[in-house]
């Protein structure tokens, strides 16, 4: 017997052994490694995740610690710094910790932890990371309260919440330190609240492409007017110090979901003594070769190799919001502006339209407004937004234009769908705008009745049906002691109708939207991405990597949701990050990034046209307004201020 418990005893360990060394699932990768263990001291509530960061090759990847263990898969070989933190958005938190470990090729590392001080911990809404600063600035922490106390109740509240908070976040009033937009503003005594809500009522919108008001006046009669400014400068004079919402709950979530997730995030780290601000990303984009861009601006672009972290920034190129890559040539187009640097000798920095070869490393400049979205459609004409709608055409390789004749039309994102429409939003007015090229005219459809209410980018799924979040809107206030967060709305184009539903997370603000292969609308706000299942309705929420304005999503063909976080990388020196999450690492076919056939991101798949010109590192300046006569006609009409533009 003694003999026998011996070998059994053994037996064991053996079996053990080989759990830790061999992988778990039967998809990981070969010469890449897993990382798993169990962590104790967790309560109820909290919500710990493990993030492992490559420091050879600045690739990072992030799970959920579910029922006291977690399992990270596919990582790449390599000294590795490994940190166990609460998940963001959290109410109940405890102290991190880090430890340093190498990961081999086939090798199954093991690190378990033990939680610390865990307990109740002030947290905030919103994506802007308050408590870090940007390089000029070293004076920027901000005090967290609730939104009652904030905010005291009264008409003056009752007006902020109407008019308001349908175009901006609530952490903006209060936030009263300068720090770089949108995170805050410098201090204003009665004078300067004064201008400042003037400005907000009457100001025209987007100068040179609308002159209409940013709002609809009638929304703030001289009575609310008075109310509001009053309240401002009583709440938030030039003595207030900053402050900052109190986060007062948080977002369901689904603990399976959460334990088969897995992110995985690029980072590429700019020199610090290049820019006296941090650039940050802002937009993402998939090569034909799988490799993934990102438009990092005041620096430039960045090209990542997801398979091995390999990346390549293309300096001096400025870089702006929007990027795409061209499937034909591999060439790719991007916005310029914010950057004091000349993209080339000769061509001003005021050029916004760019077209780089990485081949040759020559850029093409188009001095032109296009800078907030990119897309092609089926004829592989690329369409571009700038309040504006611009269209390169590929056959003639010219730049023409149309003047939105929408009150308050501001094209900002921009998708297209199967039939070729453009749609963007209407600004601060919660609708959308339709462009048919084929008959060149535009037409708006409401999607709520409050107003001002503001939406960003839209999406478009397999049956054309039309989907966009309200980014900011009165119907979010505080009702009954609770905010309601952002609601995701789905517009039939061909009837009109309109149904939302409300992400369930307070206080959010949905940027961006995306159908996955399945018809499931991806939603990308602060600190979430969101799935929204049409069959079943309803919302499954992953917490980001980090506390970010998580904005521009793409989606693979294989299920990845590809994003990009802004303010993680403007504030807290993290670099300009592309990320991924896959909601079920067990099924990770590849880290490459291809668009599925026929979304809305890869509409040309099958055109066989001509090749683009080659890129020659000239400035074109060929930009033609189709619809300039008939634009002034309608200002006339509505009753608009002279543009004053002319082609």
């Amino acid at each position: 017997m003694r003999i026998s418990r011996t070998y059994f005893a053994a037996l064991v360990g053996a079996i053990a052994l080989l759990v830790l060394v061999l992988p778990v699932n039967a998809d990981q990768f070969p010469d890449h490694g897993q990382l798993s263990g169990m962590v104790t001291g967790s309560q109820p509530g909290v919500l710990p995740v493990v993030y492992a960061y490559n420091t050879d090759r600045d690739v990072g990847y992030m799970v959920f610690v579910v029922d006291g263990k977690y399992r990270a898969v596919n990582l790449m070989p390599g000294p590795y710094s490994v940190t166990i933190r609460p998940a963001i958005d959290q109410l109940e938190g405890f102290t991190p910790e880090t430890v340093q470990l190498d990961v081999a090729a086939d090798e199954h590392v093991t690190a378990d932890f033990a939680l610390k001080n865990v307990g109740p911990m002030p947290n905030y809404i919103g994506g802007y990371p308050y408590e870090a600063c940007s390089r000029s600035d070293s004076d920027c922490g901000a005090k967290i309260e609730p939104y009652e106390k904030i905010f005291p109740p009264g008409p003056g509240r009752e007006v902020l919440e109407r008019y308001c908070f349908g175009c901006h976040h609530e952490n903006i009033i209060s936030y009263n330190h300068v720090r770089t937009y949108p995170a805050g503003h410098r201090p204003f005594d009665k004078a300067g609240w004064t201008a400042t809500v003037d400005r907000m009522n009457a100001r025209y919108a987007h100068a040179g492409l609308g002159r209409d008001p940013k709002t609809d006046p009638a929304l703030l009669p001289r009575k609310d007017r008075d109310i509001v400014i009053d309240y401002l400068t009583e709440n938030f004079g030039p003595d207030s110090e900053p402050r900052v919402v109190q986060l007062s709950s948080e977002a369901e979530l689904d603990l399976n979901a959460l334990e088969k997730a897995q992110y995985v995030e690029y980072i590429y780290n700019e020199d610090p003594e290049k820019y006296p601000v941090w650039p940050w990303s802002h937009n993402v984009a998939f090569g034909p070769d799988g490799n993934v861009w990102i438009a990092y601006r005041n620096c430039c672009i960045v090209r990542f190799d997801p398979r091995t972290g390999e990346q390549k920034a293309f300096e001096g190129n400025g870089g702006g919001s929007a990027i795409i890559v061209d499937h034909q040539d591999g060439t790719v187009w991007y916005s310029g502006g914010g950057t004091p640097q000349s993209i080339a000798p000769g061509v001003p920095s005021r050029a916004f339209i760019r077209h780089l070869d990485p081949e040759t490393g020559l850029v093409d400049s188009w001095v032109g407004k296009g800078h907030s979205g990119y897309i092609f459609d089926s004829q592989a004409n690329l369409w571009m937004t700038s309040g504006g709608l611009s269209k390169w055409d590929r056959k003639t390789d010219t730049i023409m234009s149309w003047r939105i004749p929408v009150i308050r039309g501001f094209y900002y994102g921009i998708t297209v769908d199967s039939q070729d429409r453009l749609w963007g939003p209407n600004d601060n007015s919660g609708g959308v705008i339709r462009f048919d090229p084929e008959t060149e005219t535009f037409k708006w459809f409401q999607l709520t009745k409050e107003q001002p209410a503001r939406v960003r980018r839209p999406g478009v799924d397999s049956n054309d049906m039309i989907w966009v979040g309200d980014w900011a809107s009165p119907n979010r206030r505080q009702a009954n002691g609770r905010n309601k967060g952002g609601t995701l709305y789905r517009l039939n184009p061909e009837t009109g109708e309109v149904t939302g539903r409300e992400l369930g997370i307070e206080y959010s603000s949905p940027y961006d939207t995306d159908a996955d292969a399945d018809d499931n609308i991806w939603v990308a706000s602060d600190n979430y991405l969101s799935k929204y299942d049409q069959k079943a309705d309803t919302f499954t929420h992953y917490p980001g990597v980090r506390r970010s304005d998580t904005l521009k999503l793409n989606i693979t063909r294989d299920g990845a949701i590809w994003f990009i976080n802004r303010n993680d990388s403007k504030f807290t020196a993290t670099g300009g990050a592309a990320m991924a999450l896959y909601p079920d690492k067990d099924k990770i076919k590849t880290f490459a990034a291809y668009y599925a056939e026929g979304s809305d991101h890869y509409r040309y798949h099958n055109y066989r046209g001509p090749k683009p010109p080659k890129v020659t590192g000239n400035p074109k300046y060929a930009i033609h307004v189709q619809n300039l006569e008939e634009y002034e006609e309608w200002a006339i009409d509505n009753k608009l201020p002279d543009s004053g533009y002319t082609d």
